[in-house]
């Protein structure tokens, strides 16, 4: 899958710092939908605004409880990061490649961190760790890890780990990580 992340997800003449007066993190609904599905087919180089919307409602994506950066004043959506009631034995090989681990990680509740794109003015702008933390009461409540696939030519395996993501297991094309969020998932992965 080719992946376009280094462009502006709305294209207009705003500055950084214009921009950084203007946004708001909140949570997505379902009235983003259609913007949502146009921002995710445009940055994941999908064929269309159909195949985003397909690939969410079958991942089940959590539209209530996902985030998005949104202009006060416009509306529009400027950074995205959706979650997905996915488990990783579904959205991975990992039952092919480490049976037993899937079979462990099957027994905890999971989220799959499943598109987290930001327009590229916003960036380097500490916004990305905010909506990452945003809903995570809610997260931390309902789930016991979020886990995601890292495509390697993004490179950006290093932001993850500061962030406390742990690989899991890794194909050619993609390390695929988790965040422990509840206590028991800590002490029994991480100790």
């Amino acid at each position: 899958m080719a992946i376009d992340l280094c462009n502006k997800l709305i294209d207009n003449d705003l500055t950084r710092n214009e921009l950084l007066e203007r946004v708001e993190i909140k949570k997505t609904s379902i009235e983003d939908l259609v913007e949502i599905c146009k921002i995710l087919a445009k940055a994941f180089n999908l064929p269309s605004n159909a195949e985003a919307y397909y690939q969410l409602c079958n991942s089940k994506v959590l539209i209530d409880e996902s985030v998005k950066l949104v202009d006060k004043e416009s509306g529009e959506i400027y950074g995205l990061l959706m979650f997905c009631e996915y488990p990783i034995k579904v959205g991975s090989p990992i039952c092919f490649l480490e049976k037993e681990l899937s079979e462990y990680l099957d027994k905890y509740t999971q989220v799959n961190g499943h598109s987290f794109v930001i327009d590229e003015r916003l960036r380097g702008t500490n916004l990305d760790k905010k909506m990452l933390f945003y809903n995570i009461e809610f997260l931390r409540d309902n789930f016991d890890f979020i886990w995601m696939g890292v495509e390697k030519s993004l490179r950006t395996l290093p932001y993850w780990h500061r962030l406390g993501f742990v690989d899991v297991f890794e194909i050619p094309e993609a390390t695929f990580c988790l965040i422990p969020l509840s206590e028991k998932m800590i002490k029994e992965y991480l100790l």
